[in-house]
């Protein structure tokens, strides 16, 4: 068991030995940036993400006296429900405009980048045509 005094420095010493073996991440500021989204994420998943919904279960305490504060913030979102509802409304409206508009974008940047890719392999092939009868 570790004494209180040498807590911090055996908490680095086991920090530095699980990153010398691969199971921690570089120390850094992108650090956390894979346990957030390993890669960019999915219109599926974004699209579940524009979505959004209050659970007013979710609102809890963890204080030692925690059941009033609980109870109290549950009766606010109560009386606040019709405000609430709206906001959240305009937001998932918002979002969903928006993750439209990038697919559009990522549709016409994909057509642009083929339309670049066939001109491009039509001015090669018009020098080496060029070349050839030249």
């Amino acid at each position: 068991m570790t004494r209180p005094e040498d807590a911090l420095e055996h908490a680095r010493a086991e920090a530095a030995r699980k990153r010398a073996a691969g199971e921690y991440a570089a120390v850094g500021a992108a650090a956390l940036d894979d346990s957030i989204v390993s890669a960019r994420p999915s219109i599926e998943l974004l699209s579940r993400w524009a979505v959004i919904e209050g659970d007013p279960q979710l609102l809890y305490s963890t204080r030692r006296a925690g059941a009033p504060i609980t109870a109290l913030k549950r009766m606010i979102v109560h009386l606040l429900r019709q405000y609430l509802v709206e906001v959240e409304a305009r937001q998932t409206r918002f979002n969903i405009a928006l993750l439209a508009s990038v697919q559009e974008l990522e549709a016409r940047v994909a057509r642009l980048e083929q339309a670049a890719g066939a001109a491009a392999e039509g001015r090669r092939e018009e020098a080496a045509d060029a070349d050839a009868t030249g």
